[in-house]
């Protein structure tokens, strides 16, 4: 079968017969990742990851974008709530803070997850972002992290304690 046929069963079939449809989507079929310009989703151990790639034309996560991501964490989830851990890391300072900011208070992901990890490459940028810029949000926890396997442990945490309960 050629792509656009293995992209349509891949969205048809992940979650359970339902039909999402992205035209602007690439994914890799064995391992359900979807793949939205710089942005890559997946799910494995219990937590949706979100890696944002660099760009040289700023900003890679956009307002206009979020319903994109919503729909993408929407298809791999299949109705169940997962943690998402969102790796900045390779993504530069001065971008990271408004995309930080832009995820942590947006209500349409908030309906989809059980709560944010923030993953930065720097001590200073998590300091800006959880003193200076308000990330803060009683219902849906944001958390920053400089080292990766600790938003991992977390989001881990997060999810055991959600289905203990449910």
């Amino acid at each position: 079968p050629n792509n656009k046929s293995l992209k349509f069963y891949f969205i048809q079939k992940l979650c359970f017969g339902i039909a999402i449809d992205f035209s602007f989507v690439t994914e890799n079929v064995m391992t359900k990742q979807i793949q939205l310009d710089r942005v890559k989703f997946w799910i494995d151990n219990g937590v949706l990851f979100c890696k944002v790639q660099n760009s040289n034309n700023g900003q890679v996560i956009k307002k206009d974008n979020i319903n994109d991501y919503v729909k993408a964490i929407a298809a791999l989830s299949c109705g169940e709530y997962y943690p998402l851990l969102i790796d900045f890391r390779d993504v530069d300072n001065k971008d990271t803070i408004a995309q930080v900011r832009l995820l942590a208070n947006n209500t349409e992901l908030k309906s989809v997850i059980l709560s944010k990890s923030f993953v930065v490459n720097s001590a200073f940028m998590q300091f800006m972002l959880v003193v200076l810029h308000g990330i803060y949000d009683p219902i849906i926890p944001n958390k920053v992290f400089k080292n990766f396997e600790s938003a991992f442990q977390y989001s881990v945490e997060i999810n055991q304690i959600f289905n203990a309960h449910s």
